[in-house]
């Protein structure tokens, strides 16, 4: 007999948030025609990287990348395909709506000024016949247009007001129409330092003057070596994933110290809340690992069921 019982509800799981709670976006990647799309999903581990709950989110197609915290005290989320925001409350650990909107673009994630002014970034760069064939109907494009995006950071005032739009550079990437996918502001919040992932640079732009400054860092253009994501540490310093390793720069573009890691798809980088440890995950197969800063030695580890999917991680401070 054929089994005609109905599919299993998904239940979301995620508890209120304790401080050092570690929260990683992972889309179960269930869609057949879509190798990115699938039911999304942020698995809460407590400070120990023990399984406490996971968050079914709505709204979302695609991967679930790009966690912060913003200064509202809710963690943001992003699906880019979707032109989708997740915001989840720390108190209740429940999906909710900050009241208003953003725009419907490709972004990837969120930063913020001490103004608490938002800086949101485009994901993605390009027109249609940049998308792969396969991938074509199932891309939404920036309304009254065909692009899937313009690359550009966008700031906007703490209830959502457009300020100002950032015409940002982009690089070559793998993919073709990648644009703004990693970036952080410095703390003397004078320029933005970004990277499109799969490119040789390390870029910045002069957020208070409007302008593309020189590039912080290009890597040797006859070396397959390629720049993967950004963090920012507390002193302006950045980290960024280079394949099987991730380097420590200073704010001249020098390298203060690089880390060896196993294997390729290691993507998302941060410092931790205490400064002394740097989270560091693959996309590939689902795992976190945290190493101290001084020694470089991994001091703790979790994973998630999750194959190209891992696309996001933030630290709860409480």
């Amino acid at each position: 007999m054929p089994d005609t019982a109905a599919p299993q509800a998904k239940v979301s799981t995620m508890q209120p948030f304790a401080p050092g709670d570690v929260l990683v976006g992972a889309t179960d990647l269930n869609v057949p025609t879509d190798d990115h799309a699938g039911d999304g999903r942020i698995f809460q581990f407590d400070k120990n990287l023990q399984l406490k709950g996971v968050l079914y989110t709505q709204g979302t197609t695609h991967l679930v990348k790009g966690l912060n915290f913003g200064p509202d005290g809710l963690l943001w989320a992003f699906d880019s395909a979707e032109h989708a925001i997740i915001w989840v409350d720390p108190k209740t650990g429940k999906q909710v709506s900050p009241g208003y909107k953003f725009p419907p673009r490709p972004w990837s994630s969120g930063i913020w000024d001490k103004a608490g002014n938002t800086y949101l970034y485009e994901h993605l760069n390009g027109t249609a016949d940049k998308v792969p064939e396969k991938y074509r109907q199932m891309t939404r494009f920036v309304p009254g247009t065909d692009q899937v995006g313009f690359g550009r950071v966008h700031k906007f005032s703490r209830d959502g007001k457009l300020i100002k739009e950032f015409a940002t550079e982009t690089s070559t990437s793998f993919a073709g129409y990648l644009g703004v996918t990693s970036c952080v502001l410095h703390p003397s919040e004078q320029y933005l330092i970004y990277t499109t992932e799969t490119s040789k640079r390390i870029m910045r732009y002069d957020n208070v003057n409007d302008k593309q400054m020189p590039d912080l860092m290009v890597l040797p253009a006859e070396q397959r070596e390629f720049v993967f994501c950004l963090g920012l540490c507390a002193d302006g310093t950045i980290l960024a994933t280079r394949g099987a390793k991730f380097e420590h720069i200073d704010d001249a573009g020098k390298v203060l110290r690089t880390y060896p890691l196993e294997g390729p798809g290691w993507a998302t980088i941060k410092e931790s809340n205490d400064h002394k440890h740097i989270w560091v995950t693959s996309f590939f197969n689902g795992t976190v690992l945290k190493f101290e800063k001084d020694s470089g030695k991994v001091v703790g580890t979790c994973s998630v069921p999750a194959q190209r999917a891992l696309a996001g991680i933030a630290e709860y401070a409480g």
